[in-house]
């Protein structure tokens, strides 16, 4: 056993590089070239085989390395110089570098002329590499002469294609999608994970997205991001995403490269982003790179579809609240494409006439007495782009957005009242001499509330290949959210009596008219330029710079007053919590992402903004900095380092999202968030799962809450003086596995973390350390889809969390005056029951002639009905007495009661693809 022990390390020990177990300490100062290499012969072994005039004008050197391999010896020496090594047996061959050219285009797909965003790139002779930007544009470096290029993406072939270039060549790519893969490819970053720079960053494909196990069989973003280590659950339902314990507002949302503000529906519970309509997701949750700025958080960039330029397609899906449309192709064919998805509940349209029906039988029953209530809620997106081609290197975009919730519920008390008074013409109890007074009363009291809110934006964008290695995109931005809340109130009646026997009539009219109106919002419009440049390989530069001209109107609230016969005539009352501000925010960053050697990988950046309020310049410089050290191919160590700032807050009033939250910039007297946050991780490939394991540190400040019992609405109190600034730290780890095996994908998901709030002002919880609302210390996630042929499959996801925080009272006092109080001791001071669900989803496809299919979907959201508390309020519970035989009267004594708001929600849906 011994000899074959010592035979198999033999042969391992063979097929192991000998210039892999060579270690080169050179200490040369300025002396000629050979010296260096009489060193590393005499420490290595090898012989160096050159021809004489090759290095006859190379400079003299000065080089220190202690310990290091050969291979990263020898790439020191020579690395940035015209010669280039190879080490073939017991020689160490130098020759002169070939001249490098540079290979740049565009990697599409074949059958729609869609750009593929982060397509791979690699020659297979140099082993250099590359991956095409936003618009799939790659720029690659390569020795002249033979190449072997082989473009790849997700779920296409991908082949090699030779080619001999002598000089700077443009070469244009079209992949065909593969029948052979599953439609649903999970895929946690279109580059490797090990080899990429960037910390916490996870991409997301459109059929990734689709996949999830959805609420109410509605695919969505902001709901598969959930599901990602680092992400807080927030509350049963909701489409708010809270990373790395941030708030709701500290995240950036880019629809191709236009801010959006309000990401919400029906209060929360969907975000706006259509599904059909995305093409790629990236999610950056770890110290984002310097182009991006204006959030503490995270970065959520989301590109939609260009539309085909070949033929014409799409899908059509009806489900239980909405419908989905979703069309592209060519304008004209090559030239210009569109896209355009629609996606619009109907509960209006089976709301309304189920209110018909019950007003109906309500007045039949009653015609002098019933009420009569209409109500309605429905909500839509719209997007829309249009893909116009110049040429090659030169195309334009137009895309377009249109978001819009409305409510509106109506409520009218209709009454007749008739009586006959009998009056005693006596003085006593009479009834033979009684008259008898006729009143009549006519009444129709009616409640109105109208809410209504939504964002439209624009982007017009150029992208230009200015040349081989440089990029360009320019872009003009316009964005509005606006928020309008009407409650109008009416109390109209009229009267009249008879006298018979005076035939006397006394008759009026009461009138009466209350009508708050509530409103907020913030208008944007700006450019953004951007630039990549392609260095050579070794460097990747972008740089840019944008300008965003903000017109906030904080809060408006107006009260119409109005009264007839109470004499009070109409009595206005405008309340401006804070008039319109007007400010600009300037950016310019640059950022360069580097390789030294082949083991480290540096992104460093910085990003500089300037925000310009009320006549008080903010000006802020926030560097950036990751990096990435391979121990292998398959081991990495990475390290990032990221200050972020930001100008805007969002104030909210309540756990869901509401159109009264109000979008707020900083001011001369608010000053702006501001953090920092280091995070470091392993990331590998073991037996075909991809591991990470990342650990964080995050401190802000200047984090705005709401003041301890301040008014959540306008008042006469400015915004300003209801808020207060504090401090805000969070870290933790997070710890993910993925594989793909077979027909069966997924992952699972890890997340320890503390996220604590302080106010040292006093002016919240006494200027006391107090947990987060959503200071979570355990989550895990699990997400499983299986393919079991090309007509079924299932998708399954779990989550589990501790509970979130909330505020309750610990006991009750009566007061001086008699009244009941409830003393709370501190903000936060309640722990939730605990969190977890499992929601499960099941596809057939029904497969049709000419490419065309129908899929069946059915879904189920928390399929073992477990109780998750959305609220949790005092209440009353009641016990038997003891001090009585039966029981009774039974005693009652104070309790919390948790309220549940989705026990179990079952759905189907049906799509046509065309």
């Amino acid at each position: 056993m011994k000899r074959y022990t010592i035979f198999l390390l033999l042969i391992i020990w063979l097929k192991t590089p000998l210039f892999a177990q060579q270690r080169i300490t050179l200490d040369v100062q300025n002396q000629p070239v050979t010296e260096a290499l009489r060193q590393i012969e005499k420490q290595s072994g090898y012989t160096f085989s050159y021809s004489p005039s090759l290095l006859k004008d190379f400079p003299k050197v000065t080089i220190r390395i202690t310990d290091e391999p050969l291979e990263e010896a020898l790439q020191a020496l020579f690395g940035k110089t015209n010669i280039r090594f190879v080490i073939q047996g017991k020689y160490i061959i130098l020759k002169k570098r070939p001249k490098e050219v540079t290979v740049s285009g565009f990697i599409y797909d074949r059958e729609s002329h869609e750009s593929l965003i982060a397509a791979n790139i690699y020659d297979m002779v140099s082993g250099q590499g590359a991956v095409s930007n936003n618009f799939g544009f790659y720029s690659l470096s390569v020795p002249s002469g033979e190449i072997e290029l082989r473009p790849s993406y997700v779920g296409y072939t991908s082949e090699s294609y030779p080619f001999t270039v002598t000089k700077d060549t443009a070469i244009h790519f079209f992949l065909q999608p593969s029948p052979l893969l599953k439609e649903v490819v999970v895929d946690g970053n279109l580059k490797n994970p090990v080899q990429h720079v960037e910390t916490g960053k996870i991409s997301l494909n459109s059929a990734t997205l689709k996949a999830i196990p959805a609420f109410m069989g509605e695919s969505d973003v902001i709901k598969a991001l959930q599901q990602m280590p680092g992400v807080a659950v927030g509350t049963d339902g909701m489409a708010g995403l809270y990373v790395r314990g941030g708030n709701a507002d500290e995240n950036l949302y880019l629809v191709d490269g236009n801010p959006l503000y309000h990401v919400h529906h029906l209060l929360g519970l969907f975000s706006t982003f259509n599904p059909e309509a995305v093409k790629t997701m990236d999610f950056y949750k770890g110290s984002f790179p310097a182009r991006y700025g204006g959030r503490l958080s995270s970065v959520v960039d989301v590109r939609m579809n260009d539309g085909d330029m070949k033929k014409l397609s799409g899908t059509s899906s009806i489900g239980i609240i909405s419908s989905h449309l979703n069309l592209q192709g060519p304008i004209i064919k090559d030239k210009t494409s569109f896209s355009f998805s629609l996606r619009r509940t109907y509960l209006d349209l089976l709301a309304r006439p189920a209110m018909y029906f019950i007003n109906r039988k309500n007045k039949r029953e009653n015609q002098d007495n019933y009420d009569k209530v209409d109500f309605a809620y429905y909500f839509y997106d719209l997007n829309a782009k249009i893909n116009y081609k110049f040429s090659d290197k030169s195309r334009i975009y137009l895309s377009l957005y249109d978001g819009k919730d409305k409510i509106f519920f109506n409520s009218s008390e209709i009454s007749k009242y008739y009586n006959y008074n009998p009056v005693y013409a006596s003085g006593v109890n009479d009834p033979d001499n009684d008259i008898q007074y006729e009143y009549h009363r006519n009444s129709d009291e009616t409640s109105k509330i109208d809410i209504g809110w939504g964002t439209r934006m624009a982007s017009l964008y150029w992208a230009y290949a200015v040349n081989n290695k440089l990029f360009s995109n320019a872009t003009l931005v316009y964005s509005r959210y606006r928020s309008d809340i009407s409650l109008s109130y009416e109390n109209k009646a009229s009267y009249s009596s008879k006298n018979p026997e005076t035939q006397e009539e006394e008759s009026g009219n009461t009138y009466q008219f209350f009508k708050p109106v509530y409103r907020s919002g913030i208008k944007d419009m700006g450019y953004r330029l951007d630039f990549d440049y392609a260095y050579n390989n070794n460097h990747l530069i972008r740089f840019g710079t944008a300008l965003l001209q903000h017109n906030f109107r904080p809060e408006e609230s107006r009260i119409f007053q109005i009264e007839e016969n109470g004499e009070r005539s109409r009595n206005d009352t405008i309340t401006y919590a804070d008039d319109r501000v007007r400010v600009q925010e300037l950016s310019l960053y640059a950022e360069d992402e580097m390789d030294f050697g082949k083991r480290l990988k540096v992104n460093a950046g910085v990003h500089l903004s300037g925000f310009f309020v009320q006549g008080k310049s903010y000006l802020s410089a926030q560097p950036r900095l990751s990096a990435r050290y391979l121990l292998s191919e398959d081991l990495s160590l990475k390290a990032s380092y990221g200050r972020m700032n930001q100008y805007v807050h969002l104030l909210q009033s309540s756990y869901i999202s509401s159109p009264n939250d109000l979008w707020v910039p900083i001011t001369k007297n608010v000053k702006p968030l501001s953090s920092y946050q280091f995070s470091a991780g392993v990331y590998g490939k073991y037996r075909g799962f991809d591991l990470s394991a990342e650990t964080y540190y995050k401190r802000s400040t200047n984090q705005v809450e709401y003041k301890d019992g301040a008014s959540l609405l306008a008042s006469n109190t400015n915004w300003e003086d209801r808020i207060a600034q504090g401090i805000g730290t969070s870290y933790g780890l997070e710890l993910m596995a993925k594989r793909s095996f077979g027909n069966t994908s997924g992952w699972v998901g890890y997340t320890l973390s503390w996220t604590k709030r302080q106010f040292p002002n006093g002016e919240i919880n006494q200027g006391k350390v107090y947990p987060a609302k959503y200071d979570n210390r355990h989550k895990i996630n699990t997400v499983l889809l299986h393919q079991f042929n090309r007509k079924f499959d299932l998708n399954i996801s779990w989550i589990y969390a501790t509970g979130n925080w909330t505020t309750l009272p610990i006991e009750e006092y009566i007061d001086m005056d008699g009244s009941k109080k409830q003393y709370v001791h501190q903000r936060n001071n309640y722990k939730m029951p605990n969190y977890q669900r499992l929601d499960l989803s099941f596809n057939y496809y029904r497969h049709k002639k000419n490419g065309r299919m129908g899929i069946w979907n059915f879904s189920i959201y928390n399929v073992y009905v477990h109780h998750n508390s959305f609220l949790v309020l005092p209440a009353e519970n009641f016990a038997h007495n003891p001090d009585t035989a039966d029981g009774s009267p039974q005693k009652s004594y104070p309790a919390y009661q948790s309220y549940c708001m989705f026990p179990i929600i079952p759905s189907f849906s049906y799509t046509y693809k065309f």
